[in-house]
């Protein structure tokens, strides 16, 4: 069965020069689903087919066991680019989630209408 540790571990010793390494287990801990980041200088330079057969050659056999294998592959210079870029991305995601927060506190807070009292207030008026 694949797992997490069984990966990493076939990454760091097959492609070497790993800089970070993230994997998640998606498929509730069965081994067939994974996402994969990794950052190395062995990927700069190649096409991102040929990052991926690095990588589908460096798990071997592993691969047969996994269903679902999402790869995200940069050398240390392109993740360095994406970092400002995924802090703005993250922030925004907070400051959404504290609005939508907020908004549902408010709607919660608000207090029903009751429509039989509307009703006599009419009725008063009349």
């Amino acid at each position: 069965m694949a797992s997490k540790d069984i990966i990493e571990q076939r990454i760091n010793e097959n492609i070497g020069d790993i800089q970070l390494i993230q994997t998640e287990d998606l498929s509730g801990g069965c081994g067939s689903m994974f996402n994969l980041l990794i950052v190395s200088d062995k990927f700069k330079g190649l096409t991102r087919l040929k990052q991926h057969r690095l990588v589908h050659q460096a798990l071997g056999e592993i691969t047969k066991e996994i269903h679902a294998l999402t790869l995200k592959l940069y050398s240390t210079e392109q993740y360095a680019k994406l970092q400002p870029i995924a802090n703005v991305e993250a922030e925004a995601k907070a400051i959404s989630v504290a609005s939508e927060d907020a908004n549902a506190s408010a709607i919660a807070v608000a207090e029903p209408v009751d429509d039989d009292t509307e009703n006599i207030s009419r009725q008063s008026a009349a």
